[in-house]
């Protein structure tokens, strides 16, 4: 944007509970700041998270999903953590680089 100064590059974890909506939230995310043309469905394995195989085989995040987009002209990146909790070492890794959750 004309006239204000560049900001820092932004990180936002998105953390929760199994189920909670964390990467339909991503998708929503990207979608409204023109990332991707069209929201994919996680059940449906067309979501941006939850890529790998393992992942979509029981449908639910395994890992840690990374995705940048721009907002206002500030550059943003989500990590989208998984919420089992088998898998909390990665929201907790996340939160330590992460801007706000």
């Amino acid at each position: 944007m004309p006239g204000r100064p560049p900001s820092a590059p932004r990180c936002a974890a998105l953390i929760g509970a199994y189920g909670s909506g964390k990467t339909s939230l991503l998708e929503a995310l990207l979608y409204a700041t023109d990332t991707i043309p069209k929201k994919g469905e996680v059940l449906a394995g067309t979501a941006v998270g939850d890529t790998t195989p393992e992942s979509r085989a029981h449908s639910m995040g395994v890992d840690l999903n990374l995705a940048t987009t721009t907002y206002l002209g500030d550059e943003w990146t989500f990590l989208d953590c998984p919420g089992s909790v088998e898998f909390t070492q990665e929201a907790l890794q996340a939160l330590q680089v992460a801007d706000v959750a």
